[in-house]
Protein backbone atom coordinates (compact mmCIF):
# COMPACT_ATOMS: atom_id res chain seq x y z
CA UNK A 1 0.00 0.00 0.00
CA UNK A 2 1.16 3.32 -1.18
CA UNK A 3 0.78 6.76 0.66
CA UNK A 4 1.33 10.04 -0.70
CA UNK A 5 2.51 12.70 1.32
CA UNK A 6 -0.82 14.95 2.63
CA UNK A 7 -1.05 17.83 0.14
CA UNK A 8 -2.64 21.71 0.14
CA UNK A 9 -1.58 23.17 3.59
CA UNK A 10 -2.79 22.87 7.16
CA UNK A 11 -4.75 25.45 8.52
CA UNK A 12 -6.06 26.69 11.71
CA UNK A 13 -9.48 28.78 12.06
CA UNK A 14 -10.56 30.22 15.49
CA UNK A 15 -14.64 30.89 15.33
CA UNK A 16 -16.17 33.07 18.25
CA UNK A 17 -18.72 30.65 19.36
CA UNK A 18 -21.76 33.73 19.86
CA UNK A 19 -25.09 34.50 18.72
CA UNK A 20 -23.47 36.94 15.82
CA UNK A 21 -21.34 34.33 14.44
CA UNK A 22 -17.55 34.75 13.18
CA UNK A 23 -16.24 38.03 15.14
CA UNK A 24 -12.48 37.56 14.77
CA UNK A 25 -9.82 35.45 12.96
CA UNK A 26 -7.39 34.73 15.59
CA UNK A 27 -4.02 32.59 15.33
CA UNK A 28 -1.81 31.05 17.76
CA UNK A 29 -3.87 30.80 20.66
CA UNK A 30 -7.10 29.14 22.14
CA UNK A 31 -9.71 29.30 24.52
CA UNK A 32 -13.02 28.41 25.63
CA UNK A 33 -15.83 29.05 23.37
CA UNK A 34 -13.09 29.00 19.75
CA UNK A 35 -13.29 26.59 17.27
CA UNK A 36 -9.85 25.41 16.28
CA UNK A 37 -10.17 23.87 12.63
CA UNK A 38 -7.37 22.04 10.59
CA UNK A 39 -7.71 20.63 7.23
CA UNK A 40 -5.48 18.21 5.19
CA UNK A 41 -5.35 15.28 2.38
CA UNK A 42 -3.33 12.51 1.41
CA UNK A 43 -4.15 9.68 -1.08
CA UNK A 44 -3.83 5.71 -0.74
CA UNK A 45 -2.93 3.20 -3.58
CA UNK A 46 -4.17 -0.21 -1.66
CA UNK A 47 -2.25 -2.81 -3.52
CA UNK A 48 -4.75 -5.71 -3.47
CA UNK A 49 -7.17 -4.17 -2.01
CA UNK A 50 -10.36 -4.15 -4.08
CA UNK A 51 -13.09 -3.12 -1.01
CA UNK A 52 -13.40 -0.77 1.51
CA UNK A 53 -13.97 -0.03 5.18
CA UNK A 54 -14.28 3.56 6.70
CA UNK A 55 -14.51 3.90 10.80
CA UNK A 56 -14.36 6.99 12.97
CA UNK A 57 -15.70 7.49 16.17
CA UNK A 58 -16.58 11.44 16.43
CA UNK A 59 -17.66 13.17 13.44
CA UNK A 60 -19.46 12.89 9.72
CA UNK A 61 -18.54 10.30 6.78
CA UNK A 62 -19.08 11.07 3.23
CA UNK A 63 -18.27 8.41 0.85
CA UNK A 64 -18.07 9.08 -3.10
CA UNK A 65 -16.74 7.54 -6.39
CA UNK A 66 -14.00 9.07 -7.61
CA UNK A 67 -12.30 9.91 -10.81
CA UNK A 68 -8.94 8.38 -10.94
CA UNK A 69 -7.03 5.11 -9.51
CA UNK A 70 -5.92 6.18 -6.13
CA UNK A 71 -8.29 6.62 -2.93
CA UNK A 72 -8.45 9.97 -1.99
CA UNK A 73 -9.07 10.66 1.59
CA UNK A 74 -10.02 14.97 3.04
CA UNK A 75 -9.71 15.24 6.31
CA UNK A 76 -11.22 17.92 8.81
CA UNK A 77 -10.50 17.89 12.28
CA UNK A 78 -12.37 20.20 14.69
CA UNK A 79 -11.64 21.35 18.62
CA UNK A 80 -13.09 23.28 20.97
CA UNK A 81 -11.12 24.76 23.21
CA UNK A 82 -7.92 23.12 22.58
CA UNK A 83 -4.97 23.76 19.83
CA UNK A 84 -3.47 22.69 16.87
CA UNK A 85 -1.18 20.61 18.77
CA UNK A 86 -4.32 18.54 19.41
CA UNK A 87 -5.55 17.89 16.96
CA UNK A 88 -2.58 17.07 15.38
CA UNK A 89 -2.64 13.97 17.94
CA UNK A 90 -5.40 12.59 15.59
CA UNK A 91 -4.13 10.07 12.63
CA UNK A 92 -6.46 8.05 10.14
CA UNK A 93 -4.70 4.46 10.40
CA UNK A 94 -4.88 2.63 6.34
CA UNK A 95 -4.48 -1.23 6.70
CA UNK A 96 -4.76 -3.95 3.95
CA UNK A 97 -6.09 -7.16 5.17
CA UNK A 98 -7.48 -9.91 3.01
CA UNK A 99 -8.13 -7.43 -0.03
CA UNK A 100 -10.36 -5.03 2.45
CA UNK A 101 -8.87 -1.53 3.21
CA UNK A 102 -9.79 -0.12 6.27
CA UNK A 103 -9.84 3.47 7.02
CA UNK A 104 -9.83 4.26 10.81
CA UNK A 105 -9.84 7.57 12.88
CA UNK A 106 -7.77 7.16 15.58
CA UNK A 107 -8.36 9.41 18.85
CA UNK A 108 -5.53 9.70 21.86
CA UNK A 109 -7.73 8.20 25.29
CA UNK A 110 -6.71 11.59 27.23
CA UNK A 111 -8.24 14.04 24.18
CA UNK A 112 -11.95 15.25 24.24
CA UNK A 113 -14.51 17.84 22.58
CA UNK A 114 -13.11 16.88 19.10
CA UNK A 115 -13.95 15.62 16.32
CA UNK A 116 -13.04 14.61 12.71
CA UNK A 117 -14.75 14.13 9.17
CA UNK A 118 -14.16 12.75 6.25
CA UNK A 119 -14.72 12.79 2.95
CA UNK A 120 -13.68 9.49 1.04
CA UNK A 121 -13.48 9.28 -3.12
CA UNK A 122 -13.08 5.77 -3.81
CA UNK A 123 -11.92 4.52 -7.56
CA UNK A 124 -14.53 2.79 -10.11
CA UNK A 125 -12.52 -0.85 -9.45
CA UNK A 126 -13.43 -0.43 -5.25
CA UNK A 127 -16.32 -0.96 -3.47
CA UNK A 128 -17.89 -0.28 0.10
CA UNK A 129 -18.13 -2.91 2.76
CA UNK A 130 -19.00 -0.78 5.81
CA UNK A 131 -19.15 2.76 6.97
CA UNK A 132 -19.62 3.32 10.55
CA UNK A 133 -19.56 5.95 12.99
CA UNK A 134 -20.41 6.38 16.83
CA UNK A 135 -21.12 9.77 16.60
CA UNK A 136 -21.90 11.80 13.49
CA UNK A 137 -24.12 11.00 9.98
CA UNK A 138 -22.99 8.54 7.00
CA UNK A 139 -23.47 9.89 3.46
CA UNK A 140 -22.56 7.31 0.83
CA UNK A 141 -23.66 8.38 -3.14
CA UNK A 142 -23.14 6.60 -6.37
CA UNK A 143 -20.12 3.69 -4.64
CA UNK A 144 -20.76 0.18 -5.49
CA UNK A 145 -20.87 -2.64 -3.29
CA UNK A 146 -23.30 -4.71 -0.72
CA UNK A 147 -22.57 -2.17 2.01
CA UNK A 148 -23.66 -1.87 5.69
CA UNK A 149 -23.90 2.17 6.49
CA UNK A 150 -24.82 2.87 10.33
CA UNK A 151 -24.39 5.46 12.83
CA UNK A 152 -25.04 5.38 16.20
CA UNK A 153 -25.75 9.30 16.57
CA UNK A 154 -26.84 10.77 13.61
CA UNK A 155 -28.68 10.00 10.43
CA UNK A 156 -27.53 7.82 7.21
CA UNK A 157 -28.11 8.52 3.13
CA UNK A 158 -27.39 6.00 0.61
CA UNK A 159 -27.99 6.85 -3.12
CA UNK A 160 -27.03 5.66 -6.19
CA UNK A 161 -25.73 2.13 -4.83
CA UNK A 162 -26.54 -0.85 -6.94
CA UNK A 163 -25.64 -3.04 -3.86
CA UNK A 164 -27.85 -4.13 -0.86
CA UNK A 165 -27.98 -2.56 1.82
CA UNK A 166 -28.10 -2.82 5.87
CA UNK A 167 -28.72 0.69 7.05
CA UNK A 168 -28.55 1.21 10.72
CA UNK A 169 -28.94 5.11 12.75
CA UNK A 170 -29.54 5.02 16.26
CA UNK A 171 -30.53 8.52 16.68
CA UNK A 172 -31.56 10.09 13.25
CA UNK A 173 -32.93 9.65 10.18
CA UNK A 174 -32.58 7.23 7.16
CA UNK A 175 -32.78 7.88 3.24
CA UNK A 176 -32.19 5.46 1.00
CA UNK A 177 -32.87 6.00 -2.90
CA UNK A 178 -31.96 4.48 -6.29
CA UNK A 179 -30.65 1.44 -4.39
CA UNK A 180 -30.04 -1.78 -5.44
CA UNK A 181 -31.93 -3.61 -2.64
CA UNK A 182 -32.69 -3.80 1.00
CA UNK A 183 -31.11 -6.39 3.40
CA UNK A 184 -32.83 -3.98 6.91
CA UNK A 185 -32.59 -0.73 8.10
CA UNK A 186 -33.55 0.25 11.47
CA UNK A 187 -34.01 3.83 13.23
CA UNK A 188 -34.30 3.93 16.83
CA UNK A 189 -35.45 7.90 16.92
CA UNK A 190 -36.02 9.08 13.84
CA UNK A 191 -38.11 8.57 10.46
CA UNK A 192 -36.72 6.27 7.40
CA UNK A 193 -37.71 7.37 3.93
CA UNK A 194 -36.50 4.14 2.02
CA UNK A 195 -36.84 2.32 -1.83
CA UNK A 196 -37.05 -1.25 -1.73
CA UNK A 197 -36.23 -2.12 -5.36
CA UNK A 198 -35.58 -5.92 -4.01
CA UNK A 199 -34.97 -8.44 -1.21
CA UNK A 200 -32.90 -11.66 -1.21
CA UNK A 201 -34.14 -13.11 2.53
CA UNK A 202 -36.33 -11.82 5.29
CA UNK A 203 -36.20 -8.31 5.69
CA UNK A 204 -37.31 -5.71 8.31
CA UNK A 205 -37.75 -2.00 8.29
CA UNK A 206 -37.94 -0.76 11.67
CA UNK A 207 -38.52 2.66 13.28
CA UNK A 208 -38.49 2.51 17.04
CA UNK A 209 -39.85 6.39 16.98
CA UNK A 210 -40.64 7.99 13.95
CA UNK A 211 -42.70 7.02 10.89
CA UNK A 212 -41.42 4.65 7.33
CA UNK A 213 -41.86 5.75 4.07
CA UNK A 214 -41.35 2.98 1.76
CA UNK A 215 -41.79 2.71 -1.90
CA UNK A 216 -41.62 -1.42 -3.25
CA UNK A 217 -40.93 -2.40 -6.62
CA UNK A 218 -44.31 -4.96 -8.50
CA UNK A 219 -40.80 -6.99 -8.88
CA UNK A 220 -40.64 -8.03 -5.07
CA UNK A 221 -41.98 -11.43 -4.01
CA UNK A 222 -42.30 -11.27 -0.67
CA UNK A 223 -45.01 -12.21 2.46
CA UNK A 224 -45.42 -8.31 3.77
CA UNK A 225 -46.50 -7.16 6.48
CA UNK A 226 -46.60 -3.74 8.12
CA UNK A 227 -47.55 -3.01 11.98
CA UNK A 228 -47.59 0.07 13.95
CA UNK A 229 -48.01 0.45 17.39
CA UNK A 230 -49.14 4.25 17.64
CA UNK A 231 -49.73 5.51 14.20
CA UNK A 232 -52.03 4.70 10.72
CA UNK A 233 -51.03 1.86 7.89
CA UNK A 234 -51.30 3.13 4.91
CA UNK A 235 -50.53 0.44 1.56
CA UNK A 236 -52.75 2.00 -0.91
CA UNK A 237 -49.63 1.97 -3.74
CA UNK A 238 -49.69 -1.77 -3.13
CA UNK A 239 -51.38 -4.92 -4.60
CA UNK A 240 -51.30 -7.31 -2.05
CA UNK A 241 -53.35 -10.68 -2.26
CA UNK A 242 -54.41 -12.70 0.40
CA UNK A 243 -54.89 -9.36 2.33
CA UNK A 244 -55.87 -8.89 6.53
CA UNK A 245 -56.15 -5.63 7.38
CA UNK A 246 -56.89 -3.56 10.54
CA UNK A 247 -56.36 -0.01 11.70
CA UNK A 248 -52.54 -1.03 12.61
CA UNK A 249 -51.85 -4.13 11.02
CA UNK A 250 -51.95 -4.81 7.29
CA UNK A 251 -50.66 -8.29 5.95
CA UNK A 252 -50.89 -10.37 3.07
CA UNK A 253 -49.08 -11.46 -0.34
CA UNK A 254 -46.77 -8.97 -2.35
CA UNK A 255 -46.18 -11.23 -6.02
CA UNK A 256 -45.49 -15.37 -5.86
CA UNK A 257 -45.00 -14.75 -2.56
CA UNK A 258 -41.60 -15.46 -0.28
CA UNK A 259 -39.18 -14.34 1.75
CA UNK A 260 -40.79 -11.54 4.85
CA UNK A 261 -40.90 -8.42 4.41
CA UNK A 262 -42.01 -6.43 7.71
CA UNK A 263 -42.29 -2.50 8.33
CA UNK A 264 -43.32 -2.02 12.34
CA UNK A 265 -43.72 1.61 13.75
CA UNK A 266 -43.44 2.36 17.67
CA UNK A 267 -44.38 5.51 17.14
CA UNK A 268 -45.53 6.86 14.25
CA UNK A 269 -47.05 5.88 10.32
CA UNK A 270 -46.46 3.72 8.02
CA UNK A 271 -46.96 4.75 3.92
CA UNK A 272 -46.27 1.97 1.26
CA UNK A 273 -46.33 2.92 -2.46
CA UNK A 274 -45.38 1.38 -5.72
CA UNK A 275 -42.08 2.04 -7.18
CA UNK A 276 -41.73 2.86 -10.29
Amino acid sequence: MRTTSPRGTSRRQLLAATGAGIVGLLAGCSAPGLETRTEESFEVTPEGATSARILNRNGGVTVRTGSGDAVSVAVTKRGFGVDEGVLDRISVNRSVSDGVLTLEVVYPSDVSRVSTDLRVELPDSMSLTLAEVANGGVDVRGVDGDATLRAGNGGVVAEDMPGFLTLQAGNGGIEARDVGGIDGVTAGNGSISVDIPAIRGDTEVSASNGGIDAAISPDVDAAFEARVTNGAVDVSGLELTEASISPSRVAGTLGEGGPSLTLRAGNGGIDVRRLD
